[in-house]
């Protein structure tokens, strides 16, 4: 899935700073001699997506400075540089949610986080932990005040009702603890020890097990990381040995596990790990199938925070 600038939203860019885009890219390939190809992510087209991108993209630059890896922050910073530079366009729109006179504010929050793509930029290509930690606060609180005109939504985080929400703060009335504030896309935290990621469209979310039995599994979630029946979607899988030429792939056929929600099969007995599954999922959405590719150099742990292997999905 490519970036799809809208005529639209294009020219709304370009009325908030005209010419910005092209020079500060300009200067600063000419400075850092990046080679990275462009995050993939689809302009938004209200204020709401807006913020959630601008939210999704900083836990992702988080993900990274933990995970040691500051070379990979300027996909993810120079997504947060283009739609900063068009939320100020989006906040004008009747439904946007943001008050006539905050428009202003919101504007200049999203030029205030725009400019600061150089700065982290040069942080964390420098390999400056502590810079790219600073820079990245400081786009934390201009987000803030971009998130504040984003109605929100509450549960209780030991989860005594299930899935229901709140949309004002408050006590969970079985526990008593206070109702914290739920975001898409902020929990990417595998919940069977397996391998997790986001799908291309931004909604599904999907995790995958492998167990020493060879027991492969597939669960699916929503933006807010709430279970979905795995009965809606269809996955074609298949497995070899990591690294392996596809030649040598054996079907695993994956069947709905009644009551609960993933998907199961069996990798063919002959394969010892490390082992590579790819998976082509049709979410039901009227778009063709996406592909996806898990890794695992081990057995998944359910017990485990992180899986045994990785993955990347949406070919």
């Amino acid at each position: 899935m490519g970036i799809q600038i809208r005529t639209g939203l294009l020219s709304g860019m370009l009325s908030l700073v005209p010419g910005a885009w092209n020079a500060s890219r300009a200067q600063h390939d000419h400075d850092h001699h990046h080679d990275f190809a462009p995050a993939k992510f689809e302009p938004p087209t209200n204020y709401r997506q807006a913020v959630e991108e601008i939210e999704h993209r900083l836990h992702l630059i988080e993900e990274l400075m933990t995970a040691k890896k500051l070379a990979e922050v300027h996909p993810q910073a120079e997504v947060i540089q283009k739609v900063g530079r068009m939320i100020g366009q989006l906040a004008l729109q009747t439904d946007s949610g943001v008050p006539k006179e905050s428009v202003k504010e919101v504007n200049l929050a999203g030029k205030d986080l725009a400019a600061k793509f150089d700065p982290i930029d040069k942080a964390a290509d420098s390999g400056d932990a502590a810079g790219t930690q600073k820079v990245y606060d400081e786009m934390v609180k201009l987000t803030e005040t971009l998130s504040r005109y984003i109605p929100k939504v509450y549960s209780c985080p030991m989860k005594c009702e299930g899935e229901k929400v709140y949309a004002q703060e408050g006590k969970c009335p079985d526990c008593g603890m206070d109702l914290t504030r739920l975001k898409e896309h902020m929990d990417h935290e595998p919940k069977h020890g397996g391998v997790f990621f986001m799908a291309p469209d931004k909604f599904h979310h999907l995790e995958a097990t492998l167990a020493t039995s060879g027991e492969f599994r597939i669960y699916f979630y929503d933006n807010f990381t709430k279970p979905i029946p795995a009965e809606k979607f269809t996955v074609q899988a298949s497995a070899r040995p990591k690294g392996a030429d596809r030649q040598v792939e054996k079907a695993v056929a994956l069947a709905p596990e009644p009551g609960k929600q993933f998907l199961v099969g069996n990798i063919d007995a002959s394969l010892k790990f490390p082992v590579a599954v790819k998976a082509f999922v049709d979410f039901k959405d009227g778009q063709r199938p996406q592909v996806f590719d898990f890794e695992f150099d081990a057995p998944s742990q359910e017990s485990a925070p992180q899986g045994g292997g990785h993955g990347h999905g949406g070919h």
